[in-house]
């Protein structure tokens, strides 16, 4: 029998490369994907931290710097209380500033 595919000699290597090619195509859709979600998450998990640690040390930083300048003018006590009142200025006015600026496209959407 000729249509017996049990009597071709290419039988077990057509098989295996058909078995090879579903399983392949059946990784890529379902394995890879979820490696990768994984690996942003795992990795975006990573930076957020070291970010947070980061910035952290920024702000403790331009507080001793503020404070190491003030002293160059005042007593230690002073340079201390004026370096919190500078930071803490600097930061409410950039967070003045970026309040004032989140309406700002949506204020002129309306009016028009």
């Amino acid at each position: 029998m000729a249509g017996n595919p049990l009597s071709d000699p290419e039988f077990p290597r057509k098989t295996a490369d058909l078995i090879d090619r579903v399983v392949g195509a059946v990784r890529d859709r379902t394995t890879k994907p979820v490696v990768a979600v994984t690996r942003g998450i795992v990795f975006g998990s990573i930076v957020a931290v070291v970010a947070v640690a980061l910035v952290a040390l920024v702000i403790i930083a331009v507080v001793r710097g503020t404070q190491e300048l003030f002293e160059l003018a005042l007593s230690e006590r002073r340079a201390v209380w004026a370096s919190y009142f500078a930071v803490g200025g600097l930061f409410v006015g950039v967070g003045a500033v970026i309040m004032r600026a989140r309406h700002s496209d949506s204020a002129s959407h309306e009016t028009e």
